[in-house]
């Protein structure tokens, strides 16, 4: 465990570290500091799983470093030091959620051992029993968001069971785009005007949102209230937001999944959707794409282009799930992009984070456009050659390797795939290894160092100037970007 001692005397402090090291050599002492300032300043830049703290302070006392600690993150556990014996000082503790209260004259190498034994016994229990708790509460969730029929009635025991602690006091569910950003954004919003907020990942995309809406005065809460709490921060989110209608009854939960979703279909389509069969257009959907896919892969530009456009139509007057959809031109685009080479990053990105069909019809249609120019064929030889490289670009691949791959002299090989290509082998290989590089810093939290050996380049220094002369700033820079995106 990583543990912080705070204690405005010097020597108790020493003493209560030397005990914690002797205890458990194993534990990491982050610091030892003198005020609950330093503390609070410490724990911000490396967070404690521990903190032993003396109540009696001077100016932010132990108590009110207790209720910071724990505003700030609730999981750190705090262990309360004292010299003074008294009832008082125990309930003020554990009224905020202190983990224990000792006494300094009673502390000792025998007494910190047993302490932090307890102490992590008890953060496995409590986690094993979270754990238990989170995977019963999602199952029963998914039921609700699917539609399932067994969850029926929903009855308040039912979701306490699986601790939803929602109440049938004016209530919608939001759903929305699954992002860091989104989450964040919402916790701000619903610091104001909301009780009982519980968010459900459904999956990597979608993202619900449970919420009481708190009354402000007597009269009942409309329907368009929820949105309107949002409204001034929509256009913040990424992606399109759905809303319920407002309920005042705990059986029409499931009612109230299946609104939210159709509104933020409704809203991206700009219209209410026809009653229709979802699972059929699903798989319409799907035939299309893997048609494109067969198509492009054969060099079938104008046709596999053809059938894209088509399956948009169809998504168009299905109104199929707005996030099914988008994942499956995601997939379909990375596919694309790694058989034929096309740069497709900015098309995928407008898809991704397109917020009406229309907007998404543009993007689709740029990438149409792109891989019609790329429409001409390859000698078969140098469309091996390609294969070869974009499957293996991030791996030791040399002009001499693929040579041997495509049985072609080394030197007519470099002239022809210059010649078809328009770019010699060194740089078509380095554009493809700095555009997935581009990818993974867009996309994913990998270190740097681990993006740089990801796509095949083990110079750290090189990579950083190779990504800056192909997209004029550098790879944190494109990081920093999307930490404030």
């Amino acid at each position: 465990m990583k543990i912080m001692v705070v204690d405005d005397e010097p020597l108790i402090n020493q003493y209560i570290v030397q005990c914690i090291r002797s205890a458990d050599p194993e534990n990491e002492i982050i610091g030892a500091v003198t005020s609950g300032a330093k503390a609070l300043a410490m724990l911000e830049e490396n967070p404690a799983d521990l903190v032993f703290a003396d109540i009696t302070m001077p100016k932010m006392d132990g108590i009110e470093l207790l209720r910071e600690i724990k505003k700030r993150d609730p999981s750190i556990s705090v262990i309360m030091l004292t010299c003074h014996d008294d009832f008082e000082y125990a309930r003020a503790a554990m009224q905020n959620h202190a983990s224990n209260y000792i006494l300094k004259n009673e502390v000792s190498v025998e007494l910190i051992r047993s302490v932090l034994e307890d102490l992590k016994r008890g953060r496995k229990e409590h986690s094993a029993k979270g754990v238990a708790q989170q995977i019963s509460r999602n199952n029963y969730l998914r039921r609700l968001a699917e539609q399932d029929a067994s969850v029926q009635p929903i009855r308040e025991s039912d979701l306490r069971s699986n601790h939803i602690y929602l109440s049938a006091d004016a209530f919608v569910v939001v759903a929305f785009r699954n992002s860091e950003h989104n989450i964040r954004l919402m916790q701000q919003i619903l610091t104001n005007g909301f009780e009982n907020p519980l968010f459900y990942a459904y999956n990597e995309q979608e993202m619900f949102l449970l919420v009481n809406l708190r009354r402000t005065d007597d009269r009942p809460l409309q329907d368009g209230d929820a949105a309107a709490l949002f409204q001034a921060h929509e256009n913040e989110m990424e992606d399109v937001t759905g809303f319920s209608r407002v309920h005042y009854h705990l059986e029409r939960l499931q009612l109230a999944f299946a609104e939210a979703t159709a509104d933020q279909d409704a809203r991206f389509y700009g219209a209410a959707a026809q009653q229709g069969e979802a699972e059929q257009a699903i798989r319409q959907i799907e035939m299309y794409i893997m048609r494109a896919t067969i198509c492009m892969e054969e060099g079938e530009i104008a046709k596999g282009c053809a059938a894209i456009e088509t399956m948009m139509e169809q998504a168009q007057q299905q109104h199929v799930r707005v996030f099914f959809l988008k994942e499956a031109l995601l997939q379909m685009f990375a596919g694309i992009h790694a058989k034929l080479g096309v740069g497709l990053e900015e098309v995928e990105h407008g898809v991704q984070y397109s917020r009406t069909f229309a907007e998404m019809s543009a993007c689709v249609q740029q990438g149409l456009d792109l891989l019609r120019g790329q429409g001409r064929r390859y000698s078969a030889a140098i469309q091996k050659a390609i294969d070869y490289i974009g499957f293996h670009y991030a791996e030791d691949i040399s002009l001499n390797t693929v040579a041997e791959f495509v049985y072609l002299n080394r030197d007519y090989l470099s002239r022809q795939f210059k010649k078809e290509v328009g770019v010699n082998f060194s740089e078509h290989l380095m554009s493809l290894r700095m555009k997935e590089a581009k990818r993974l810093l867009e996309t994913t939290s990998m270190r740097i160092s681990d993006i740089a050996l990801h796509v095949g380049i083990t110079n750290m220094s090189y990579f950083s100037t190779v990504f800056h002369k192909t997209f004029g700033c550098k790879p944190n820079d494109v990081r920093k970007q999307k930490k404030g995106g």
